[in-house]
């Protein structure tokens, strides 16, 4: 199985999801967070951390802590999330040339997507067992599609919750 996991932004109000579905794309299972609208006391004392610690310590967190199927990978559209487990990885689509390939760190890899790659890193090293996975993951299926989909169901969860 294979996460995915998403925190927004929308009308002011961050609300966050976690779909994990098999490798065909299938949903499996599907949480999220109310929108959460911070009070200006709280954007007072988080000042620029506010941001962070709510996608990361409130939101994120607390949507791995919630699913019950437990996925091999969960991929993420927000670099700042990786840091929240070491099997999340942030991945976006990319052109990237062949120089950029040779400048990578060892929490970073690009793979052949589509026409172009994807670039994925992670918050820590990403082994051979780990790369050979993600290589297997894109080379069957396309990866950043249920982003899509997520993206989709936390704007009609933030519509929802105002009516």
């Amino acid at each position: 199985m294979i996460g995915y996991l998403s925190v927004r932004k929308i009308d002011d109000k961050y609300v966050g999801g976690i779909l994990i579905v098999d490798e065909s794309g299938i949903p499996y299972e599907f949480k999220y967070t109310d929108p959460i609208i911070p009070t200006p006391l709280q954007k007072i004392l988080y000042g620029k951390s506010l941001e962070s610690y709510l996608n990361t310590e409130v939101i994120a967190k607390s949507l791995l802590k919630k699913i019950e199927n437990k996925p091999e990978v969960v991929f993420v559209d927000n670099s700042v999330l990786t840091s929240i487990s070491e099997n999340v990885f942030f991945a976006i689509q990319t052109v990237s040339s062949s120089e950029q390939i040779d400048q990578l760190s060892s929490d970073e890899c690009v793979i052949p997507f589509g026409a172009g790659f994807v670039r994925i890193s992670s918050s820590k090293e990403i082994t051979k067992e780990k790369l050979e996975r993600l290589r297997q993951l894109v080379e069957e299926i396309d990866i950043l599609e249920p982003f899509q989909r997520l993206q989709k169901a936390l704007e009609y969860i933030c519509k929802s919750s105002t009516s």
